[in-house]
């Protein structure tokens, strides 16, 4: 019941990744105009929004603005930006938008508000469609046609999310795009021996019905992802939040059964990640480790450390996602599901 289709696209996503990078160009000069109107005042506020993946990854690009900007930078669900939050929209707002399609059904409706922000990016993957016309820039990341659940039309748009990072920071564009070209080599060798990796994953994890979803900072767009597509394709109950989260109440179901994957990232909270790993698993939950910087000694009968290449912390997601992406096929089979096929949805969610 494998959907070849499914791991077709998955198994592209290095080159996705280079198309990406080298269309970035065409909008490099437009976004770094737009970081210079901030620098200049221009704008007060930077709001990102789309749905579903699109705006899980807005996290990191928050996360990378926010270190960067002298303004505040929010993000909202494109939902309850339209619904309730409309004065957040203002002449002095520039508004990021990010739909894979560019016609979900509320980031479409964004493009019919009234009110137009002072300033609009999109991200979208391809040049053509109600998003991309409206923007005042169309980031198009090149991905190409995706039919099943997404997989390289979203780490192509972290990718693109990176770079317009570095353009509307001032950073530099060049070292970004070679960053980026690094993790894609690292990808397509990962890719290159993808089966035994993952298989060793689904034999520790075993029959799922629910499973948990953890990281923090840059990988919790990692986290939240992965249960929205292992939950699409699967069919299989997830929860994905912030480790620091989970421990506000949800630890109470730890205890043998539960099956957990945790994000490790990098930086001041690998560690903290780390040791809730060995927590959780010392309850006899089955915890998997995705991480950069294995541990010696830390796997046990209920703890797997599940290795990726290293990256910097911003496109760590791109490497992080990829198991998971991989993994939704063991787990819907053991399901009786045809992965990554939709049966109460399509692959563009065109009503609320």
């Amino acid at each position: 019941m494998s959907n070849q289709r499914f791991l077709a696209e998955i198994l592209e996503q290095p080159e996705a990744l280079g198309r990406t990078i080298a269309g970035f160009a065409s909008a490099k000069e437009a976004a770094t105009a737009i970081g210079g109107r901030i620098h200049r005042g221009d704008f007060d506020r930077v709001v990102l929004t789309g749905m579903g993946s699109s705006l899980f990854g807005c996290h990191s690009l928050a996360l990378a603005l926010t270190a960067s900007l002298p303004i505040p930078v929010t993000a909202w669900d494109a939902s309850e930006l339209i619904h309730q939050a409309l004065s957040a929209l203002t002449p002095k707002t520039l508004l990021v938008a990010v739909s894979q399609s560019g016609e979900s059904a509320e980031v479409v409706e964004v493009t019919r508000l009234p009110q137009r922000p002072g300033g609009s990016i999109a991200i979208t993957n391809g040049p053509h469609n109600s998003l991309a016309r409206w923007a005042d820039v169309n980031i198009c990341t090149h991905a190409g046609p995706e039919e099943a659940v997404s997989s390289k039309t979203y780490t192509a748009t972290l990718a693109a999310q990176a770079l317009l990072a570095a353009a509307l920071g001032r950073g530099d564009t060049g070292e970004t795009a070679g960053q980026l070209s690094a993790v894609a080599t690292e990808l397509a060798s990962y890719l290159a021996d993808w089966q035994p990796r993952i298989e060793s994953i689904a034999r520790f994890l075993g029959p799922c019905q629910t499973l948990a979803y953890l990281g923090r900072g840059h990988s919790l767009p990692s986290a939240c992802t992965a249960a929205l597509i292992t939950t699409e394709s699967s069919k299989v109950f997830c929860l994905g939040v912030s480790a620091a989260q989970f421990r506000h109440g949800p630890i109470e179901l730890a205890r043998p059964g539960l099956k957990v994957v945790i994000f490790a990232g990098s930086g001041p909270t690998r560690r903290l990640n780390e040791n809730f790993a060995l927590e959780l698993a010392s309850y006899g939950a089955q915890v998997v480790l995705i991480t950069p910087q294995p541990q010696a000694g830390l796997d046990s009968p209920t703890l797997l450390q599940s290795a990726i290449p290293a990256a910097p912390a911003p496109l760590l997601p791109i490497l992080e996602i990829v198991p998971i992406q991989l993994l939704t096929q063991p787990l819907a089979e053991a399901q009786g599901f045809r992965p990554a096929t939709f049966q109460r949805t399509t692959k563009v969610t065109d009503r609320e």
